[in-house]
Formats: C-alpha cells, sequence, structure tokens
C-alpha cells in the first residue's frame, strides 16, 4: 500500500492541470518517484531508475476501496503487471489505460520516452484517446495470452511492494574503493602507523560513500562497499586500541 516519508521534504511540480510531486524514491533501484492524488481520490506514483531504463507505474483505485496495482518498464517493454493484494500477475492494463492522460502529463520527458508509449502514454500532443488506448491495450493482452506462455512469477509475496534490484559494480565504485583505500593507507603512514586513525577515517569514509550515492548520485548505495569500509575501519581502531 501507500508508503510515506518523514525526513524527505517533498518538491511540487505543477503542469496546467495536474499538481505531481516529487522525492527520492524508498524503493530499492529506483532514483526518484512522482506522485499525484487524482480528483477521484485514485493514488497514481512513478518511481524510475533513469540509468537502468527502468520504470514503475503504481496505482491505488479508489473505487476499489485502494486497491494497488503496478507495472514494470524495463527498455520500452512491459515486463510486469501486478495486484499488490491478490499476487495476480497480468491482465491488469486497463487499470493504467483508463489513466493514462494523468500519466502522460508527468513533468519528465525522459520518463515518458521510456514508457514507450505503452498504456497510452505519450507526450500530451501525440497521447492517444482514452477509449482506443484500452482497446489498443485489449489487443495486446489477448494476443499475449494466446502466443505466449507466462514465465513463472519472480516476485516473491513478501516483496509485492518493490522489485529486488541487486546493483553492479560499476566503475564509479572501484573508483570509490581506491579513493579510500588511498586516503585511510596515508593517514596511516603520514601519522607514523597509526591504525586509530586509520580505522577512524576508514569507518568515516564508508559512511560518507553510502550518503554521496544516495543523496548526490541518486542511486541505491553498495552496501558491500559501506560495509567494507565501516568494518574495516572499526577492526583497525580496536586492534589499534587494544593491541598495539
Amino acid at each position: 500500500m501507500r508508503k510515506t516519508t518523514t525526513k524527505t521534504k517533498n518538491q511540487q511540480v505543477e503542469t496546467s492541470q495536474f499538481h505531481w510531486k516529487r522525492r527520492p524514491s524508498e524503493i530499492r533501484g529506483y532514483q526518484r518517484t512522482l506522485y499525484i492524488t487524482a480528483e477521484n481520490g485514485d493514488y497514481i506514483r512513478i518511481d524510475y531508475n533513469l540509468r537502468e531504463k527502468r520504470i514503475r507505474l503504481y496505482v491505488e483505485v479508489q473505487n476499489e476501496g485502494g486497491s494497488p496495482y503496478y507495472s514494470v518498464i524495463k527498455n520500452g517493454k512491459i515486463t510486469a503487471e501486478r495486484s499488490v493484494l491478490s499476487g495476480r500477475t497480468y491482465g491488469f492494463s486497463e487499470k493504467f489505460s483508463e489513466r493514462a492522460e494523468i500519466f502522460s502529463s508527468i513533468p519528465n520527458n525522459d520518463i515518458i520516452r521510456l514508457i514507450n508509449y505503452n498504456y497510452g502514454i505519450s507526450f500530451a500532443k501525440k497521447r492517444f484517446s482514452g477509449k482506443g488506448a484500452v482497446d489498443k491495450q485489449r489487443r495486446l493482452e489477448e494476443t499475449r495470452k494466446r502466443y505466449f506462455v507466462e514465465d513463472k512469477n519472480p516476485y516473491d509475496d513478501q516483496y509485492a511492494g518493490a522489485e529486488q534490484y541487486i546493483p553492479k559494480i560499476g566503475l564509479i565504485d572501484i573508483l570509490d574503493f581506491l579513493v579510500g583505500l588511498a586516503i585511510s593507507a596515508g593517514i596511516f603512514y603520514y601519522l607514523q602507523f597509526d591504525f586509530i586513525a586509520m580505522g577512524v577515517i576508514a569507518a568515516f569514509f564508508g559512511v560518507s560513500i553510502g550518503m554521496v550515492d544516495m543523496f548526490i548520485r541518486e542511486r541505491s548505495p553498495m552496501v558491500f562497499k559501506v560495509i567494507f569500509f565501516v568494518v574495516t575501519g572499526i577492526a583497525s581502531y580496536i586492534y589499534g586500541y587494544y593491541i598495539s
């Protein structure tokens, strides 16, 4: 169901008709989220990761008692549709097509491009009519069911609200490791083999680089990288304090 955050200051983005709000996404693997409550009470949300070209559409339908549905679009293709309550996958295209006008009003053209006209969502001047979008999506759904065998659902019920995403080690992570090791080693030698100082610096660097990933780079922090420097720093501090 709907999630809220208490520590993040929301930003409001207005279009000619709709008032979207924006904040960092709390769902793992996504950078930020745009969300809005429609006039009929529907809660509509878009989480996105532009670098990974992944979009997550989420709707809570007011006239169904707030029943939540989500769809994942990866590289312009729908990879998952799901009812969060029932766990049923696929067959919910109308939940998104009927709200194509609202989705199309998001103030970010990069997101619109990544959605790739799915569910009739497009740039305002090229938007499909509501009925045409629903009919087109229904035909696509029927074709998919007729000719394609549905794969086993990779999403466990315990993760119904979010897709699991394992971040890959990139060049920036390797550079972070090298910088952290260089700083720690430099302090160690500069202070004449001071394990305590090296431990404090390493642990501080681990926490700091995790914050940089989240709030500056707007990406999920690599847990291994943070844990490596924090644990190494604690071990070095203990060794210097009690043994050396």
